[in-house]
């Protein structure tokens, strides 16, 4: 009997998974969840390809629900991937994830914005998702009738220290509390970035800001 060699298939390789964290973001006032950030982590434009992209968003949402939260996300766009990306490509991917669009938000870099134009953010308002925009104070866009169609929240690095012009009467508010009051006008939820304590959340609040994360927002969960 003529023996047979049985050659056999190599196993397919698994994906690696895709690295990113997830920031909580909490109300400034009563401190309860009401959002979370997803922040890719590694090469940026290796994370925004279609399949990459559709994996990592459903990997985020496991990962938030497993926390037992449900508050909406947002996905941090690095500035580097931002002008290479299209809002079909997003839309796509985020479908392809599972997301819906009330609990999905692209955060978006202000500087590319002006640099690029609203192109992008138009195009993802269009498909239904909402845009936050991260600040850059070296650029701001004017909060006027086009910002509130486009962007529901501005998410800003709060100051260091105390400023006691912050949140002053407008004449006399440092440039940091006349944003704050035009993205307040727009309708704007006014996120800062990293809160780092229980008093300076309290600070930020009567200032005008909205929401939170860091270490405050992190040190409710545990």
């Amino acid at each position: 009997m003529q023996s047979s060699n049985v050659i056999p298939f190599r196993p397919r390789s698994e994906p690696e998974p895709l690295a990113f964290t997830i920031g909580a973001r909490v109300d400034l006032r009563i401190g309860a969840v009401v959002a979370g950030v997803v922040r890719p982590r590694g090469d940026a434009q290796d994370a925004f390809s279609y399949s990459n992209l559709a994996r990592l968003l459903r990997g985020a949402r496991m990962a938030w629900f497993e926390r037992g939260l449900h508050a909406p996300l947002s996905l941090a766009v690095p500035a580097e991937a931002q002008s290479d990306l299209d809002a079909d490509l997003l839309n796509e991917a985020a479908i392809e994830a599972g997301c819906v669009r009330r609990a999905l938000s692209f955060e978006l870099c202000e500087k590319r914005v002006v640099a690029d134009g609203p192109i992008l953010p138009e195009a993802l308002r269009a498909r239904g998702w909402g845009v936050a925009l991260r600040a850059d104070n070296a650029c701001p866009l004017p909060f006027g009738t086009r910002a509130r169609a486009l962007y529901g929240e501005l998410v800003l690095a709060p100051p260091n220290g105390p400023d006691p012009f912050l949140a002053m009467e407008d004449g006399d508010r440092s440039p940091l509390g006349r944003r704050l009051l035009a993205a307040r006008a727009a309708g704007l939820v006014i996120t800062a970035d990293t809160v780092r304590s229980a008093a300076q959340a309290r600070t930020l609040a009567i200032a005008g800001f909205d929401r939170g994360g860091g270490p405050f927002a992190e040190a409710g969960l545990r």
